[in-house]
């Protein structure tokens, strides 16, 4: 849980992107409330006076340090965390196995009157309303206003449209290992941390500044385990087990064998407020890198059908220039910000081949991160955009949008804690309007 900065929703002139048509401060007020649901500790991303950080790991003009905060295993799963509550509201119908097929539109008012929903036992179910909000996700949320627009005629949104295009993901690299010469400040410097209960994992992000010095898009660093089959990997399959009830006596059987490494573990946790990660488990640099919108690159009706007889999703994408240049900004400024604070007499990278070779492209290398954005971009023009800033979709009003694919650009972190405060903020709007 790490909100998209402000400055990568505001104006990006260097890049000839317009700013987002909602200011992201104005979804800050929800961000507490989202984190009681998790059990996350309140708080900034960028640290607390009573956080114990490193000299190491400060904000310089090479790399910005924010921490995002990660919910325990026994709070990840919403459908858990909120079943009491589902089961109480009696306003409230979830129907499972129903997949929307058909779309009933006025043709005097032009709005969404129904929708018909149907499973592979050839069960259908019909509802009527007078709102309706589609909150499926990037990819699925595009597919059915695609379907809705064919059903009519491509009469809703036009034939020049933007729905479907400007698809974006964030793309995810390993650059470099880092030599554990000093094993335990490296794991004091880059094992997770726990500040009130909460874990925080360290971003390290490309600056503003150097964006525009560069001219490209918002990336940031993490650092990831080798976990392989360490005593660690055995006891984070064992807490994954419990939370779906379920216990595994065989890796209960191996961590009692480990007995000094969970002491040590214990220990780090309890008085070091970190996670303790032994000597020979590998830590390696990832690198996350925004992908910017282009047009071509895009959702569409495949020609293939699935077993309801309904066209898949096609995407049309592939990594560009654009990313290749942000990549290779982001890794020279990880280089500088490894020598200004002193890392690399601590803990020297070992770059992987392809970052020291200019002529060999990152991007070929890169895989994505599943942070699917961008095929029913917000703004004002209906000409350039699918729903407004009160995510309603300009050509169908009584039709709204509540998922990632909404963000004109994917900003600098993961959009999940990003689409929660949106979520919260469109309903805000619509019981304004009642």
């Amino acid at each position: 849980m790490i909100p998209i900065s402000n400055e990568d929703a505001a104006e990006r002139s260097y890049l000839g992107m317009p700013a987002w048509p909602i200011d992201l401060g104005v979804l800050d007020k929800y961000s507490e409330e989202i984190e009681r649901v998790f059990g996350v500790a309140s708080g900034p991303f960028e640290g607390e006076p009573n956080f114990r950080f490193r000299e190491g790991l400060s904000t310089n003009d090479a790399l910005n340090v924010r921490w995002a905060k990660c919910p325990s295993f026994r709070k990840c799963n919403l459908s858990t965390l909120l079943a009491g509550e589902l089961r109480q509201n009696v306003n409230l119908q979830i129907w499972t196995d129903a997949t929307v097929c058909e779309f009933t539109l006025s043709r005097e008012t032009g709005l969404l009157m129904g929708v018909t929903a149907r499973n592979l036992g050839g069960k259908t179910l019909h509802v009527f309303a007078k709102q309706f909000v589609l909150a499926a996700g990037t990819i699925e949320t595009t597919r059915l206003l695609l379907l809705m627009d064919r059903g009519a005629d491509n009469r809703i949104f036009g034939k020049a449209s933007v729905l479907g295009h400007y698809f974006q993901d964030h793309l995810k690299l390993e650059v470099a290992k880092i030599e554990r010469h000093k094993a335990v400040e490296t794991n004091r410097y880059f094992a997770y941390r726990y500040l009130r209960s909460t874990r925080r994992d360290l971003h390290l992000e490309l600056p503003h500044g150097a964006q525009a010095e560069h001219a490209v898009g918002s990336a940031f660093v993490y650092v990831a385990m080798d976990l392989g089959s360490s005593p660690l990997a055995t006891l984070k399959a064992l807490m994954q087990g419990l939370q779906r009830r379920e216990f595994d006596w065989r890796a209960l059987s191996v961590l009692s064998q480990n007995a000094g490494i969970l002491g040590k573990a214990a220990y780090w946790r309890v008085v070091k407020k970190q996670l303790y990660v032994p000597p020979q488990i590998n830590f390696k640099i990832m690198l996350c890198g925004e992908q910017l919108p282009h047009w071509q690159n895009r959702i569409s009706l495949a020609p293939v059908l699935d077993r309801l007889g309904l066209p898949k999703s096609q995407l049309d994408w592939r990594p560009r220039d654009s990313e290749e240049r942000t990549f290779r900004a982001i890794i020279s400024r990880l280089g500088d910000y490894w020598l200004r604070t002193g890392l690399d007499q601590v803990c020297p990278l070992i770059w992987n081949l392809a970052t020291l070779d200019n002529d060999m492209p990152l991007v070929s290398q890169a895989e994505a991160c599943a942070h699917p954005s961008g095929t029913t971009r917000m703004g004002t023009d209906p000409k350039t955009s699918v729903v407004g800033p009160d995510l309603s979709c300009h050509a169908v009003p009584n039709v709204s949008i509540v998922s990632a694919s909404v963000f004109p650009t994917a900003g600098s972190a993961n959009p999940t804690f990003t689409i929660m405060k949106m979520a919260y903020y469109f309903a805000d709007i619509f019981l304004g309007k009642l």
